[in-house]
């Protein structure tokens, strides 16, 4: 009985590996998607005391690397932003020398191909 057990897992497990595979192969996965390398749209300016208004958006289907540099490169573009991606908490930090509408950070999130979740508090910069 025990046999077919421990049959039955390393098959179970063989399958998973063999779809893991496929799919990075097939370019759905982080490393092998086909995507080319995109470089980041540098800050020039990135002292926080020039940058009084501050937001944390949370933003769903960032999965790797390139899509947090996409979604850094999207808000950065705008002028008078500085955003950085904490990719573990799907989070964005936005740092604004204005004051941006939170309705503009959206819609520029949404032409990247990212959504925007939940929102959290606006405001002045935490520095």
């Amino acid at each position: 009985m025990s046999t077919i057990i421990i049959g039955l897992l390393l098959f179970a497990m063989a399958v998973c590996a063999l779809r893991l595979s496929a799919l990075r192969l097939a370019g759905g996965c982080c490393g092998g998607s086909g995507q080319p390398y995109i470089p980041k749209v540098k800050v020039r300016d990135r002292n926080r005391f020039h940058y009084p208004y501050h937001t944390s958006l949370k933003v769903s289907g960032m999965s790797s690397g390139n899509n947090a540099v996409c979604v850094e490169n999207a808000l950065n573009s705008m002028e008078g932003i500085w955003a950085k991606v904490n990719l573990l908490n799907e989070k964005v930090s936005i740092y604004m020398k204005q004051e941006v509408d939170e309705a503009a950070l959206r819609i520029v999130l949404k032409d990247a191909g990212y959504a925007v979740s939940r929102e959290t508090e606006y405001g002045a910069a935490e520095l």
